[in-house]
């Protein structure tokens, strides 16, 4: 089947007063901003491929996060472009922490760094020009001239990191497809993805792109054309230390080099279309249920008790603020949507899930699929950790909680965990031993699997 594709790269590294807030997503705890300093620069970068049947989209960001509103509000602007199918455009954030804070509610920046108002309205601002780029760009690479290739993909293997969650999975595989032109071969484009946290660098104030910046920088300069980074389940995959400016280029180098020696050696699968595309999207329990009213009174008495057990300049105290100031509101959520996403592209499925999904996930997909699965991650909206049932039944015996979101009560978010600085009441539902039907794990891998048998 012919496809024909368009790639384009922006650089919408943020600088004031284009951008009225550069303040930095990533960390939790103290402020942090950007002063106009700039290592690696920030790329949005989107593709196109149109397989005859018309055009499939993929958006990729260096940012942190986005959460489900701003999703929702690039992809409500362009959906008309793709034929009206949620299944034909797809967004992946590389998850770099060196980038700009973007959207005010998961996380939310009074509750991670206790902004004041003016500086959670300038960060709306920021989402808002955030929002128009990233449109435009899909805009205009849907309007480029297409050039007609062959698609081809291959998995290779190196290792970057390591599980930072007592866990033993260690994901090494490097998924690459790449692009030839029709006419003579050559290469047209290189997507690349792997799976690691992408905290590199560490915790400075400089805008940085970083180890998925470095390898795409060393892949583009060897091969003279443009490279993507996609993602893949690194909820609990770290770098390897030092976190370290420096420990950008050596990661960077090492999986870029890795890129390039595949490209430039044989075993391709050829990819064949028509390209066909699900989206769906799952409500994830949590572990207690808000809609019983005797359970907001306990969440409640919870809250108002950590008021009185945490400083107020702390977040565990912002955050409890802000849940008693829900349960006296529209009320705590009930559910944690998810979307998940398919790509059949006849030879390789792509698999995108939202969130920040543990590596659990990533190795039970692969044991039961057959075939070619590219497993991607920090899909379309990213609003917390989406970890499998073992870490989420083992709380803080697992990295302090921090995965699990709770610490020494499950009825409650855990301070220093995710559930706090993305602002959820409670960690999600779990079961005693295997992963009982209803629970998290269990309502994420039924639903990847129905999706991967249409």
């Amino acid at each position: 089947m012919p496809f024909s594709m368009a790639v384009k790269t922006l650089d919408y590294t943020p600088s004031w007063p284009t951008y009225p807030s550069l303040w930095m997503g990533g960390y939790a705890g103290a402020p942090r901003g950007n002063q106009g300093q700039v290592d690696r620069r920030l790329r949005a970068q989107c593709v196109v491929i149109d397989d005859g049947y018309g055009p499939k989209v993929m958006l990729r960001i260096d940012v942190v996060s986005i959460p489900r509103y701003v999703h929702q509000a690039i992809r409500s602007k362009v959906l008309s472009l793709v034929g009206n199918n949620n299944g034909n455009f797809l967004i992946i954030c590389s998850h770099t922490h060196s980038g700009p804070m973007i959207g005010t509610t998961r996380p939310d920046p009074y509750v991670m760094m206790g902004l004041t108002p003016a500086d959670v309205a300038a960060i709306e601002a920021t989402t808002t020009v955030f929002i128009g780029q990233m449109v435009t760009l899909v805009q205009q690479t849907l309007a480029m001239t297409r050039t007609p290739v062959t698609l081809w993909y291959k998995e290779g293997n190196t290792t970057i990191g390591y599980n930072r969650a007592d866990g033993t999975n260690v994901l090494t595989t490097v998924s690459v497809l790449i692009a030839r032109r029709q006419s003579n071969n050559g290469l047209f484009a290189v997507l690349f993805g792997y799976a690691c946290h992408t905290v590199s660098r560490g915790n400075d104030r400089v805008f940085c792109s970083d180890y998925p910046g470095a390898a795409t920088d060393v892949i583009t300069n060897a091969l003279g054309v443009q490279a993507l980074f996609f993602q893949g389940a690194a909820g609990d995959q770290e770098p390897n230390d030092p976190h370290s400016p420096g420990q950008v280029t050596t990661l960077g180098t090492q999986l870029g080099n890795k890129v390039v020696s595949m490209v430039n050696s044989g075993s391709w699968i050829a990819v064949n279309g028509p390209i066909k595309t699900y989206y769906t999207e799952v409500e994830l329990p949590l572990s207690v249920d808000f809609g019983d009213p005797a359970a907001v009174v306990r969440a409640r008495k919870a809250y108002l008790q950590r008021l009185d057990n945490h400083p107020s300049d702390d977040f565990a105290y912002r955050h409890a603020e802000v849940m008693l100031g829900q349960i006296g509101g529209a009320g705590l959520p009930r559910v944690f949507p998810m979307p998940i996403q398919r790509w059949n592209m006849g030879g390789l499925n792509v698999l995108a899930l939202s969130h920040e999904v543990l590596s659990a996930y990533e190795v039970k997909l692969q044991a039961q699929t057959s075939g070619s699965l590219w497993v991607m991650a920090y899909a379309n909206e990213t609003e917390g950790y989406v970890a499998a049932n073992d870490v989420l039944q083992a709380g803080e015996v697992k990295h302090f909680g921090y995965e699990a979101g709770w610490t020494d009560d499950n009825t409650m978010s855990g301070p220093g965990t995710w559930t706090n600085s993305y602002g959820w009441p409670a960690p999600l539902a779990f079961s005693t031993g295997a992963a009982a039907a209803g629970t998290t794990e269990r309502v994420v891998l039924d639903a990847c699997t129905k999706l991967m048998n249409l």
